[in-house]
């Protein structure tokens, strides 16, 4: 009997010292551990206007910033932050240093990014044997860090092409690739600035 008391004791001691131990341990906040980004809308300066495209550039540009390392300011104040400082996409210039980083201020963001697609040019060669559609682009960016109060310029290109021997040849998958291509290597370029 005075066995079974013991052994029912220390149980109880371990049981106890576990809950308290297990209650000490921080809990894992994972607030404000995100960084904030103000996505300026992209500019389109190219000829090509067709409807794919956007949605190309739509989903993708945004893609990135859209988990849970990231809180995207909505679009609506971004625009308000730019036209307060009386910027315009309208002029078809992306914006210099001062104006990223009276946006950053005004939407309290850590980051800015800018895009401007410079060039989208698709061209047909066709042969006696072969038709071929060959894309090249090119992305200008400027992305704008808040806290180190720093703007980086870049630009990136891509190029894809679809051949077919018998039949035809469209124009939206070597397109997609491209903008994809130039696209992933800008956030690389990004990624490697946070």
């Amino acid at each position: 009997m005075k066995r079974i008391l013991i052994i029912t004791i220390l149980c109880l001691f371990v049981i106890s010292m576990s809950v308290v131990a297990f209650a000490a341990e921080p809990v894992n906040s994972q607030e404000n551990t995100y960084k904030k980004v103000a996505i300026i809308p992209y500019i389109n300066s190219t000829e090509e206007k067709k409807g794919y495209v956007k949605e190309i550039i739509d989903s993708k540009y945004t893609e990135l910033y859209s988990n849970k390392n990231f809180q995207m300011i909505p679009e609506v104040d971004v625009l308000k932050a730019l036209n307060s400082t009386g910027f315009s996409i309208a002029n078809m210039e992306l914006p210099e240093k001062d104006i990223l980083a009276a946006v950053a201020k005004e939407t309290n963001a850590d980051y800015v990014i800018a895009m401007e697609v410079s060039q989208l040019i698709t061209t047909r060669h066709m042969s006696f044997f072969q038709t071929k559609v060959v894309t090249k682009t090119k992305l200008r960016y400027k992305f704008y860090n808040t806290e180190q109060s720093k703007m980086v310029s870049f630009q990136t290109t891509g190029i894809s092409e679809n051949k077919t021997v018998i039949g035809d040849v469209g124009y939206k998958d070597p397109i997609t690739k491209a903008l994809n291509q130039a696209m992933d290597d800008a956030n690389e370029k990004i990624m490697s600035n946070l």
